[in-house]
C-alpha cells in the first residue's frame, strides 16, 4: 500500500510543478536576458555620455590657448581684426583671466577623464588624455598655434566619433520605442554640443593660422556654425519635450545668447570692427574678449543640458529591465500560488489517508537519527490499534532520551548545578548514564578551578598577591588608551623600598618576604578603590592612579605611602622598618609634571619616566616624593643620545682600552693589568667611563660594551705575548715585560645576568688562545644582590678556568661571613678605606685583609697613591695593589711597567 500511495501522490503534485517550473524557468530566462540587453545600452549610453564630457572639455581648452596666442601676437591680433594700439594694455588686464580661464578648463578636462575610470569610455578616455598632456606641454614652451590647433581638432574629431560608436551600440540592444527615443534625443543634443564647442576654437583657429590657410580655416568655422544651427533645429523639431526643454534652457542663457549673437557676426560679418584683415571676420577687441570668457559659460551650460538628456537616456533603456522585471514577479507570484494550492491538496490527502503511518515512521526515523524534539511525544490518535500502541511505547522512549540529552545539555552549556542533572533515571541504564554524568561533571569542576589558579599565578606576584610586572604592563597600557580616548590622564608612582636588603641581611628571606606582605597591604589601604597596586619584582611597587588630576594629587598620596611604608612591622620578636622613595609619572605630562593634552605617552614611556623619577629620590636622600619633569626629560634625551652615539662608538672603533698595572707587593713585581675603557668620541677627545657607563648601563648596551672589552683585552695580551716573543732573540725591552701578565676586565650587573657571558667569554678565550687563568672578571658587590642567577653564574665561569674579583669590596652590604659561601678569588678594597687616614678604615682594612686570607682569597687595594698607605698595606700582608702611586691607566703603546714596588726600597728615603 505505502509504495502505491507514494507513487500516486508524487505523479500528483509533480506534473503541475514541473510545468510550473518549465515555465518560470522561461520566463526567468527571458527577463535576464532583456536586463542584459538594457544594461548593456545603459552602459553604453553613460559611456558616450562621459566621452562628450570629455571632448567638450578638451574642445574648451583650445579657446583660451588660441586666446593667449591672439592676445600675444600683435600679428596675430590685427589678423583677428583687433585694434593692436590698445592691445598692450588689454592683454596685461585679460591675459591673467585667460590663464585663469585655461587652468579651469584643463581641471575640468581632467575631472572628466578620472569620471570614465571602471567604465567602457575609460580607454577612449584615457587615451586622449595622453594626447592633451603632450598638447598642454608644447603650448606651455611656445608651440606652433596651428599644429595646436589642428592636433586639439583631431582629438575632439576622434571622440565625436567614440561617442556615435557607443550610442550605435546601445541601439543595437533592440531597444523598445522609449529607449530608442532617448538615445536619439541624445544622440542630437551631443551632435548640436559638438558643432557648438567647435564654432570659438575654429573661429579663433581661422585668424592664428598662417595667411595662406585662412579662406580653408574660414570655411572650418562656417561648417561648424551652420552644423550648429542645423543640429540646433533639429533637436528642436523632433527631440521629446523633456530634452527640448532642457536644450533650450541652456540655449536660453546669458552667455548662450552673447556667445551665438558674437558668433553669428563674426559668421555674417556684420560685427563693429577695427580691421578687416580676416575676410567676414571682424571682431572689436571687447567683443573678442568677451567671445573668449563667455564661451566657457555658454559650453558649460550645454553640457549640463546634454547631462541631463543623457540621464534621461540611461533612465528610458533601463525601462524594458524593469517592465521584464515585474512580470516576472507577476509569474513568480501565480507561481507561488499554485504551488501552495498543490501543497494543500497534497496534505489533504496526506492528512487523511497516510498521516498516522507516516507520522510514526517519522517518530522512529527521528529518534534512530538522535533528534528527541518535543513533537515526537504527540503521538497520533488514528490509525490501527497496533499503531497506536507502538507510538505510545515510542513516546515512553523519547521521554526517558529526551532527559538524558537534557542533562547533556546542561553539562555542555556549563549549567552543572541544574536541577535537571541533580535527577537519577528509571533503570539500570539511567543509573549508569547518572553516575557518569556526575563524574564528568566533578572533573568539569576540577579542570575550572586548575584554570582559574593558573591564570591567577600568571598574572600575580605568588608572596603579595599584587599584580606582578607582567600585568602591570597590560593595566598600564589600557589606562593610557582609556585616558587618550577620555582627554583624561594616568598617574604612575614608581615605589622603591629603602634598606629593605639590610632586613633580608639581619633577620632573614622569611622576614623579608613578610615584611613585603605587609607593605603591599598597606599601599592596597592607603590608594583609592579604583587604584591598582602592583610589585615589578624584588622591593619595587608601582601604583596605578586612573585618572589622575595633577601632580600635586599624585605627590600627596605618594607622601601618604612613604607614611604607612615607614611604619614599623613586627616579625615575630624582631620590628623591622624601610622606608621608600617614590618617582611619580603622569601621562601627557607638560612643564614641572602638569599634565598636557595630547602627549602620546605609551606604557613603557610611562613606566621609564616614573623610574627615573624614583631613581632621582634615591639621590636626593631617600624617603622623598620626586615628579618626572623637564630636567629629567632633558636627562633621558641625553641618555637616548648618548646610547646612540655608544652605539654608533662600537660600530666605528671608537672605544679604547687603557690599562694600569697591578703590583705584588711582596715582591714588587707587575702580575696582571687593569683594563679601563675610554671613549675616544669625535669633537670631544677622550671621555672618561663614568661619562658613559652608566647610559650604557641602563640600556643592553653595557653587555655588547662588556663583550668588546673581554675581546679586546685577550687580543692586547696576546700582542704583547707575540711581541716578546720577537724581541727575544734581541737585547730584550719592554717588550719582555709584558709578556705572561694577566688581565682583569670588569663585567657589569647586566652582562652577568645576560644568558650570553659564558658564551661570550668562552668565545673571546678561544678566539684569542689566552690561559683563562690569566683572566680575571671583576664584578661589584652590589651585582650579588642584584642578580639573583649571579652566583650559578659565577661558579659556571670557575668551572671555565677564570678567575673571579668583587670590586670596590666594602661599599656594599656583602657580610664577610658571607665570604666562604661565594664563588670568587680576589677582594678588591674600595680607595676610599685605602686613601682615608681614620683609624677605623685602617682596621676595616686590615679585618678584610685578614679575612680574606682565611677563606684562601687574594686582596688587592685599590687607589694608592702615597708610600704611607702602601706601607700600611704592606704592614697589613696585602697581596697587591694598584693606583697613581705605581702607575696611571694609560695606552697599550705608552704602559711602563714599574720596575720595582716603591714598598721595598728604603722607607728613609
Amino acid at each position: 500500500m505505502a509504495p502505491s500511495l507514494q507513487r500516486s501522490l508524487l505523479a500528483l503534485v509533480l506534473v503541475p510543478v514541473v510545468g510550473l517550473t518549465g515555465a518560470v524557468a522561461l520566463a526567468v530566462d527571458a527577463s535576464r536576458g532583456i536586463s542584459r540587453a538594457a544594461d548593456t545600452a545603459a552602459a553604453q549610453v553613460r559611456a558616450a555620455a562621459l566621452l562628450d564630457t570629455v571632448r567638450g572639455s578638451i574642445a574648451q581648452e583650445v579657446v583660451p590657448v588660441l586666446g593667449q596666442a591672439v592676445l600675444a601676437d600683435p600679428a596675430t591680433a590685427a589678423a583677428a581684426g583687433l585694434d593692436a594700439s590698445g592691445l598692450a594694455g588689454i592683454a596685461d588686464l585679460a591675459g591673467p583671466a585667460i590663464a585663469q580661464q585655461l587652468g579651469a578648463v584643463q581641471a575640468a578636462t581632467d575631472t572628466a577623464v578620472d569620471a570614465t575610470a571602471g567604465t567602457a569610455a575609460a580607454a577612449g578616455a584615457a587615451a586622449a588624455a595622453a594626447e592633451v598632456a603632450q598638447l598642454r606641454a608644447s603650448a606651455a614652451t611656445g608651440g606652433d598655434t596651428t599644429v595646436l590647433f589642428t592636433r586639439y581638432g583631431e582629438i575632439v574629431a576622434d571622440l565625436t566619433g567614440q561617442v556615435a560608436d557607443h550610442l550605435d551600440a546601445a541601439r543595437d540592444e533592440s531597444l523598445d520605442g522609449p529607449g530608442a527615443r532617448a538615445v536619439n534625443d541624445l544622440d542630437r543634443a551631443q551632435e548640436a554640443a559638438t558643432f557648438a564647442s567647435l564654432q570659438v576654437p575654429l573661429l579663433l583657429g581661422s585668424v592664428s593660422v598662417p595667411e595662406a590657410g585662412r579662406d580653408e580655416a574660414r570655411a572650418a568655422f562656417l561648417q561648424a556654425w551652420g552644423g550648429y544651427r542645423a543640429a540646433d533645429a533639429d533637436l528642436t523639431a523632433h527631440a521629446g519635450p523633456s530634452a527640448v526643454a532642457a536644450w533650450r534652457s541652456a540655449t536660453g542663457s546669458e552667455a548662450a545668447v552673447q556667445v551665438d549673437t558674437l558668433l553669428d557676426a563674426a559668421a555674417t560679418g556684420t560685427g563693429t570692427a577695427t580691421s578687416t584683415a580676416s575676410p567676414g571676420v571682424a571682431l572689436a577687441l571687447p567683443q573678442f574678449l568677451a567671445l573668449t570668457t563667455a564661451n566657457t559659460s555658454r559650453d558649460a551650460a550645454l553640457r549640463a543640458a546634454v547631462d541631463t538628456i543623457g540621464d534621461q537616456a540611461v533612465a528610458a533603456t533601463d525601462l524594458p529591465a524593469q517592465r521584464a522585471a515585474a512580470e516576472l514577479r507577476a509569474l513568480l507570484l501565480i507561481a507561488l500560488v499554485l504551488l501552495v494550492v498543490t501543497a494543500g491538496v497534497m496534505g489533504l490527502v496526506h492528512r487523511f489517508i497516510a498521516r498516522p503511518l507516516r507520522h510514526l515512521a517519522q517518530q522512529a526515523e527521528a529518534v534512530r537519527d538522535g533528534e528527541l524534539d518535543a513533537g515526537l511525544l504527540d503521538v497520533a490518535d488514528g490509525g490501527p490499534r497496533e499503531v497506536r500502541s507502538v507510538a505510545r511505547g515510542l513516546s515512553a522512549t523519547v521521554a526517558s532520551l529526551r532527559r538524558v540529552q537534557a542533562q547533556a545539555q546542561a553539562v555542555a552549556d556549563g549549567d552543572l548545578d541544574a536541577e535537571v542533572v541533580q535527577e537519577p533515571l528509571a533503570g539500570s541504564l539511567g543509573a549508569v548514564v547518572h553516575a557518569s554524568i556526575t563524574q564528568m561533571i566533578s572533573a568539569i569542576h576540577e579542570r575550572e578551578r586548575l584554570q582559574i589558579s593558573l591564570a591567577h599565578q600568571a598574572s600575580h606576584d605568588a608572596l603579595t598577591e599584587l599584580p606582578n610586572r607582567a600585568q602591570a604592563s597590560v593595566l598600564i597600557e589600557r589606562a593610557v588608551h582609556r585616558a587618550r580616548r577620555n582627554g583624561q590622564h594616568v598617574g604612575l608612582l614608581f615605589v622603591d623600598l629603602d634598606h629593605f636588603k639590610q632586613v633580608n641581611d639581619t633577620l632573614g628571606h622569611a622576614a623579608g618576604d613578610e615584611l613585603l606582605r605587609v607593605v603591599s597591604a598597606r599601599m592596597e589601604e592607603t590608594v583609592r578603590g579604583g587604584d591598582a597596586v602592583c610589585r615589578l619584582g624584588g622591593d619595587e611597587f608601582v601604583v596605578l592612579v586612573e585618572p589622575a588630576e595633577d601632580h600635586h594629587q599624585l605627590v600627596e598620596l605618594g607622601q601618604r605611602l612613604i607614611t604607612a611604608i615607614c611604619a614599623p612591622v613586627r616579625i615575630g620578636d624582631r620590628v623591622a622598618r624601610v622606608g621608600a622613595s617614590i618617582g611619580v609619572a603622569v601621562s601627557g605630562a607638560g612643564t614641572h609634571g602638569t599634565p598636557a593634552h595630547g602627549a602620546d605617552t605609551t606604557a613603557e614611556r610611562l613606566l621609564q619616566e616614573a623610574d627615573a623619577a624614583a631613581y632621582r629620590a634615591k639621590a636626593a636622600g631617600r624617603g622623598v616624593v620626586e615628579v618626572f619633569d623637564d630636567e629629567l626629560r632633558h636627562e633621558l634625551s641625553v641618555q637616548a643620545q648618548t646610547e646612540e652615539a655608544l652605539r654608533q662608538a662600537l660600530l666605528g672603533n671608537e672605544l679604547v682600552l687603557h690599562y694600569q698595572p697591578v703590583l705584588d707587593l711582596l715582591t714588587g713585581r707587575t702580575a696582571s693589568v687593569e683594563a679601563l675603557v675610554r671613549w675616544n668620541r669625535p669633537g670631544h677627545g677622550l671621555v672618561p667611563p663614568d661619562a658613559f657607563i652608566p647610559a650604557a648601563e641602563r640600556s643592553d648596551l653595557i653587555c655588547d660594551l662588556g663583550r668588546w672589552a673581554l675581546a679586546a683585552a685577550l687580543t692586547q695580551l696576546t700582542q704583547w705575548d707575540a711581541a716578546a716573543t720577537a724581541a727575544a732573540a734581541g737585547a730584550g725591552g719592554p717588550e719582555g715585560e709584558l709578556a705572561g701578565l694577566g688581565v682583569a676586565v670588569n663585567i657589569s650587573g647586566r652582562h652577568l645576568a645576560s644568558r650570553y657571558l659564558l658564551d661570550d667569554v668562552a668565545a673571546a678565550l678561544a678566539t684569542s688562545g689566552i690561559d683563562p687563568v690569566r683572566l680575571t672578571l671583576e664584578i661589584t658587590e652590589t651585582v650579588l644582590v642584584d642578580v639573583p642567577s649571579a652566583l650559578d653564574q659565577l661558579r659556571a665561569l670557575r668551572e671555565l678556568g677564570v678567575k673571579i674579583a668583587i670590586d670596590d669590596f666594602g661599599t656594599g652590604y656583602t657580610s664577610i661571613g658571607q665570604l666562604p659561601n661565594l664563588p670568587v678569588d680576589i677582594l678588591k678594597i674600595d680607595r676610599s678605606f685605602v686613601s682615608s687616614p681614620g683609624a677605623g678604615h685602617a682596621d676595616l682594612v686590615r679585618l678584610v685583609i685578614s679575612a680574606a686570607h682565611s677563606f684562601d682569597l687574594g686582596v688587592v687595594a685599590e687607589g694608592i697613591e702615597e708610600n704611607d698607605q702602601l706601607h700600611r698595606l704592606v704592614a697589613d700582608s696585602c697581596d697587591s695593589g694598584q693606583g697613581f702611586l705605581f702607575a696611571r691607566p694609560t695606552a697599550p703603546a705608552e704602559l711602563t711597567i714599574p720596575r720595582t714596588c716603591p714598598a721595598t726600597e728604603d722607607s728613609s728615603t
